[in-house]
């Protein structure tokens, strides 16, 4: 046997993955759309992409953009697929995530937010075949983000003020991504400004379970300020 063998990407698995990248980067005094943030040599998107693309064989992936849609649609052509959440500026990331959804072709999706900057190590090790989300027990994430308490391995409750933190990654398939399904098959106002983790915590009170996930050798960063990009060591 050959002393040099090489990690072979992940098979389809019908699998979807979605990003939330439909704001601004103002809470880094930044205009710019998230996914056009420079981060070393790379825009923020285009790490992304290569990072899911180095862990999976030709995935489905739906970007959800709306600041500066056409400036992103500019820069990416014909690389992926995008949908536009045209009331971005008055709705939760929910609504961007429910374009999504309602435009993938899988029964299941991957989904994280379009701040996030993080290595192959992060999903390269997950067990795809159920639901999970990924969390950080190593202050990875700040402090103000959302935490999760955790059952047997199962996430209970996402909410704020919790130690263990969510590192806003999100994998749904099953009954999970059935639930999401319903939730996301009509727009409701009473979901429009709904966040991210709260989506997660219907699907949990609706009956669905959901593992939690801490990889080995995680590497992540939400980029939340300027110091994040010059200080982080952005080779992952």
């Amino acid at each position: 046997m050959s002393r040099f063998t090489q990690k072979i990407k992940k098979e389809p698995l019908n699998t979807s993955v979605g990003i939330l990248s439909a704001g601004t980067g103002s809470r880094i005094k930044s205009h710019e759309p998230r996914a056009l943030l420079k981060v070393g040599p790379k825009f923020l998107l285009q790490h992304q992409l290569d990072t899911v693309n180095s862990v999976f064989h030709e995935p489905e992936i739906v970007v959800g953009i709306g600041v500066e849609a056409n400036r992103i649609l500019k820069k990416f052509p014909g690389d992926v697929r995008f949908v536009e959440n045209q009331l971005h500026d008055t709705t939760g990331p929910f609504e961007t995530l429910r374009l999504i959804v309602n435009n993938i072709t899988s029964n299941s999706v991957l989904f994280f937010h379009g701040d996030l900057y993080f290595n192959i190590k992060t999903i390269n090790s997950a067990d795809f075949s159920r639901s999970f989300i990924v969390v950080d027990n190593k202050n990875k994430m700040r402090e103000k983000e959302v935490g999760v308490t955790i059952v047997n391995d199962k996430a209970s409750i996402l909410s704020y003020g919790l130690d263990t933190k969510w590192c806003q990654i999100a994998f749904l398939t099953g009954k999970e991504f059935a639930i999401l399904r319903q939730i996301c098959s009509k727009a409701a106002n009473e979901t429009k400004t709904l966040l991210a983790f709260e989506v997660i915590n219907s699907i949990i009170s609706r009956g669905g379970t959901i593992k939690v996930y801490e990889p080995d050798n995680m590497s992540i960063v939400e980029i939340d300020c300027m110091k994040d990009i010059k200080n982080e060591n952005f080779n992952c």
